[in-house]
């Protein structure tokens, strides 16, 4: 597997244990919608070496991710917060893997990958 299998795959269990770890605590809508980017990114994943599109949709996907996390008022206040209680804390490692490593990671692997193209 290649770096940006790994990175989706970061991103994918963070969502998932950060929408278990809010469902209650959210509005349902945020819970339905963090799943549905779950299994989109599931999608793209088991699509990504088949079509060159899909990296390409990953890519604009990552970097809404960095930049809605970045702007999002809920974010930045939880971040204010880590260490104020296992439980925020727990909930800000996940946002921060999953809204800025992993999406970080990918777009490196992404333009390592065609950096690496177009020395050949």
């Amino acid at each position: 597997m290649k770096l940006a299998h790994y990175s989706i795959i970061l991103s994918i269990i963070s969502l998932i244990f950060g929408g278990l770890l809010l469902l209650g605590k959210v509005p349902i809508i945020l819970s339905i919608g963090t799943y549905s980017i779950v299994f989109l990114l599931l999608i793209l994943l088991i699509l990504l070496d088949r079509f060159a599109i899909v990296k390409y949709i990953l890519l604009l996907l990552a970097l809404l991710a960095i930049i809605s996390s970045s702007v999002s008022t809920a974010h930045l206040n939880a971040l204010e917060e880590i260490g104020s209680s296992e439980y925020i804390t727990v909930l800000d490692i996940l946002m921060i893997l999953g809204f800025y490593v992993g999406p970080i990671l990918y777009i490196l692997s992404f333009i390592r990958e065609n950096l690496k193209r177009r020395r050949y």
